[in-house]
């Protein structure tokens, strides 16, 4: 279940998409309280959006996974990836380009912990890419496990790498308060230059080791 999962949350954990807004959040004048809110609603959106895949995946097919088709899942889903990484690098900002920054994303110096908790958990459940990873990684865990345990493992697991990305910034502000605006903003920047590199490098790493998982599998 690792092998499939874990990628997916990778995917979800690393995109920059929900990390840049949660360092912005951090900013402002009620960064703790907003960035808390903003963590809690990305968690539940993203858990209940995986559970649900579960659920439905359990109704569609109840019997445990084969070996090999767990192999083709792999190979897919690599695919996918590979897919995915060549798009986005296609779309890619040219240099020179100026790359605007969506208008919500300059509108968050004004949110309140509730504006911050509705975007949280919209990005969670409402962004494709992460949509897409959820319920896939949800389906999967539908016909990798039988039990209650291990389907729980399942969700937890993902749940957890798939908020490695949001939960980092705003546990370092928990931890060390305004010390950590510096990082912040230097991570911030960071983001805002290499965003694309970063998801098109997740994307070819994870999808290339998938496919090359999947086809020892099948072939």
């Amino acid at each position: 279940m690792v092998a499939t999962v874990l990628p997916l949350a990778l995917v979800v954990g690393l995109s920059p998409i929900p990390i840049m807004p949660a360092m912005l959040l951090l900013m402002t004048s009620r960064g703790r309280a907003n960035g808390l809110a903003y963590l809690a609603a990305w968690t539940v959106a993203l858990a209940l959006v995986a559970a649900a895949a579960v659920w439905v995946g359990r109704l569609a097919d109840p019997a445990p996974a084969t070996e090999a088709g767990i192999g083709w899942v792999q190979v897919v889903t690599g695919a996918v990836f590979l897919a995915l990484a060549v798009a986005k690098w296609v779309r890619r900002p040219r240099t020179g380009e100026a790359k605007e920054p969506p208008g919500w994303m300059t509108a968050l110096d004004s949110y309140s912990p509730g504006r911050s908790a509705r975007l949280g958990a919209l990005l969670a459940a409402a962004n494709p890419k992460n949509l897409a990873m959820a319920l896939a990684a949800g389906a999967e865990i539908a016909v990798l496990t039988t039990g209650a345990a291990s389907t729980a493992i399942g969700l937890l697991g993902f749940v957890m790498v798939g908020s490695v990305g949001v939960a980092t910034p705003v546990l370092a502000h928990l931890g060390l308060g305004d010390r950590a605006a510096p990082a912040l903003e230097r991570g911030r920047r960071w983001l805002d230059r290499n965003s694309t590199a970063l998801s098109v490098g997740v994307l070819t790493a994870l999808g290339a080791a998938l496919l090359v998982k999947g086809l020892s599998i099948t072939a």
